[in-house]
């Protein structure tokens, strides 16, 4: 398994923003690198009364030798209840089609790597079932609602990260990452719009490093609608290739128009 990056955080009790809203919705972007377009992330979200169905798929640019990533990431939980969801990672090794299934099993969360064709068993790992952990679906929505309360918090993040010498070739770790969800509203600008669209920004620092598409290392900057969708809009963050932008590119939300600068 190449190294993955499977976010979570852990609910404090913060305070949460109070105008964030659910809603079913498709958001697309677009992933650069300097001046080159590396891929795409897409996100596709199903509100079912209070459960919340979400789908993220990250995939390189195909005309791009040097970076080769394509993932898809699946799972339901309720809207209220962003913790304790499971969750499951889709990606091909080697031409082999994996799904990575991360559920509880007594007082341990186990990673269950199987071969889609045959159900196979590939590989497994466990550890002490973290307190209330958020996965990467869930900490999109985690952070959608806590910026612009202006905490600065530390949360464990459990991450799935290659590993060579063990078998299966993957270890699962937490590690504390940094982020400040500030008050700071702030006007930008992304190649979709033709003006400034406002945004609240928050920031970050993550201790670890993965190579993935959407991985981060180091210091990362988010910029949210500012409205009640808080959709993200742009974001930066540090990769093995250096600083990585993802600009808002297509979305289907009814009833959201991004808040663009008024002149």
């Amino acid at each position: 398994m190449k190294k993955i990056l499977i976010l979570t955080l852990l609910f404090w009790g913060f305070a949460v923003a109070d105008d964030f809203r659910f809603s079913s919705e498709y958001l697309e972007y677009d992933v650069y690198w300097k001046f080159l377009n590396l891929g795409k992330i897409r996100v596709l979200t199903r509100i079912e009364g209070d459960s919340v169905y979400s789908w993220i798929q990250v995939k390189s640019n195909p005309y791009i030798f040097f970076v080769n990533v394509d993932y898809a990431f699946e799972s339901k939980f309720h809207k209220d209840v962003l913790f304790d969801a499971t969750l499951s990672v889709y990606e091909t090794k080697n031409g082999v089609p994996l799904k990575t299934i991360f559920e509880r099993d007594r007082e341990y969360l186990v990673a269950r790597q199987v071969d889609v064709r045959n159900g196979e068993l590939r590989g497994e790992k466990s550890i002490v079932y973290p307190d209330r952990y958020y996965h990467g679906i869930t900490a999109f929505f985690a952070a959608r609602k806590l910026c612009g309360t202006g905490v600065m918090v530390y949360l464990p993040i459990l991450f799935a990260t290659e590993e060579k010498v063990e078998f299966p070739p993957f270890v699962v770790r937490v590690e504390k990452v940094k982020f400040d969800f500030s008050v700071q509203r702030e006007d930008v600008r992304i190649n979709s719009f033709d003006s400034e669209v406002r945004t609240i920004k928050f920031s970050g620092y993550a201790p670890f490093v993965s190579k993935e598409l959407a991985g981060i290392s180091g210091e990362f900057t988010g910029w949210l609608s500012d409205d009640w969708a808080r959709v993200p809009i742009k974001a930066t963050f540090n990769t093995f290739l250096g600083v990585v932008r993802l600009e808002l590119s297509k979305w289907e939300k009814n009833g959201w128009t991004p808040p663009l600068k008024t002149k």
